[in-house]
């Protein structure tokens, strides 16, 4: 069999995520080989073909039923985190403080830009707004970032 590759170039400035197929191996993008072609609910379906042997699966991208599975474990991950005690930044209410105890919930570029304007471990931080970003003050400088961001951050509340 002839090898077949698959791939897109860098999307923006992150790298794009590629698929490996159960099957045979081929990594691919699975947004570019969706449904089969002779399938007709080919429009609205989640299954990813395998553009070298047809093989499908899931995309989880794609699959309503893979991000509800995702949103509940991480609901249940939080309350277990919250009942021994540990709380994230996303739990913070507005106008109250919090020193940050790590930041090991975050991918490493967004750790490594909120820790470049002094958000990092030890440090106490204001919340100043929840919705719809967050939007918290670390000593004189104010720092807005995505709320998905804020539940990657382990804090430890300084006030109640």
């Amino acid at each position: 069999m002839a090898e077949v590759t698959v791939s897109r170039a860098d999307v923006g400035d992150g790298e794009l995520e590629l698929s490996a197929c159960a099957m045979c191996g081929l990594r691919f993008d699975p947004a570019e080989h969706t449904g089969c072609a002779s399938c007709p609910v080919q429009s609205g379906c989640s299954l990813a073909c395998c553009p070298a042997c047809g093989y499908s699966f899931v995309d989880p991208e794609r699959s309503s039923v893979v991000r509800l599975g995702a949103r509940l474990t991480s609901r249940f991950r939080r309350r277990a985190a919250s009942e021994s005690g540990q709380s994230t930044l996303g739990d913070v209410a507005r106008g109250h403080s919090a020193r940050v105890a790590d930041l090991e919930g975050l991918p490493l570029r967004p750790r490594e830009q909120l820790q470049a304007y002094g958000l990092a471990p030890g440090r106490l931080v204001e919340v100043l707004q929840t919705k719809p970003v967050t939007v918290v003050r670390v000593e004189h400088v104010d720092i807005a970032f995505e709320s998905s961001l804020a539940r990657g951050i382990r804090v430890e509340h300084a006030d109640a």
